[in-house]
């Protein structure tokens, strides 16, 4: 067999990604309605969306574990906080500096997937930050218990930074 059960799980939960972005685009005059409408069903909007994505990326990360005996167990992951948390503060620094010097608006505007695109770039990075601290920290724990409880600290951090905007 080509692909083991767990690359095609992997596979659904990067389709799950697309059809997520899919169905959101094809809401969206929905949800700029629901946002103009005030500002819970605005919250709970974006809050349902990052739940879902950040679920399929943490589902993928739980998949990517079934399928390779290194991962979260390579020596490269003690130092994993580190270097996620410059990736993410690269991409961070990149978009901010893309958008004021390019037409990254006028991109957007044009092509609504490249906003999902950098999206979900983001909540990969960030995620994979949270893993990567989580991992320092629960050393000795399962992998899929450091993802579980990454997950639920990359949740509740990002509605929290949702809640502060």
């Amino acid at each position: 067999m080509l692909f083991s059960k767990w690359t095609i799980c992997q596979a659904a939960a990067l389709a799950g990604l697309i059809a997520l972005a899919v169905v959101a685009e094809f809401y969206s005059f929905n949800i700029g309605n629901a946002l103009t409408s005030g500002p819970i069903s605005s919250m709970l909007i974006v809050l349902t969306f990052i739940l879902l994505s950040t679920s399929l990326i943490h589902l993928f990360f739980v998949f990517h574990s079934k399928k390779s005996e290194r991962f979260l167990s390579h020596p490269l992951w003690n130092k994993m906080n580190v270097l996620s948390g410059l990736l993410l503060a690269i991409f961070v620094v990149a978009f901010i500096s893309a958008g004021m010097f390019t037409s990254l608006n006028d991109w957007i505007t044009d092509g609504r997937w490249i906003l999902y695109g950098i999206l979900y770039l983001f909540l990969f990075l960030y995620s994979l930050f949270v893993l990567s601290a989580v991992h320092k920290v629960k050393h000795d724990s399962a992998k899929e218990t450091k993802i579980e409880i990454s997950f639920g600290a990359t949740v509740v951090s990002l509605c929290a930074l949702l809640f502060l905007l």
